[in-house]
C-alpha cells in the first residue's frame, strides 16, 4: 500500500464543474471525507477523490500558468 501523505487544510484543489477551491479540514487517511469551498458553498467530498482528482487537476493548472 503505498504512503499517503497528510494534506493540510486550505489547500488549493480544482474540479472542472465548480472551478477551484479549498480543503476546510485536513485529510489523514484516504478512506474519510473532507469538506471542501467552491465559490462559499461547502462539500462534503471523499478524500480519494480529493488526492486523485481534484489535487491532479491543480497541479496541471499551476504548471500550465507557470509554462
Amino acid at each position: 500500500m503505498p504512503e499517503f501523505k497528510v494534506i493540510p487544510p486550505t489547500t488549493t484543489v480544482y474540479c472542472e464543474k465548480r472551478g477551484e477551491g479549498w480543503t476546510l479540514t485536513g485529510i489523514t487517511g484516504i478512506d474519510e471525507n473532507a469538506s471542501v469551498m467552491f465559490d462559499g458553498t461547502r462539500y462534503t467530498i471523499p478524500a480519494k477523490e480529493i488526492v486523485e482528482t481534484l489535487l491532479p487537476n491543480q497541479l496541471k493548472r499551476e504548471q500550465q500558468k507557470g509554462a
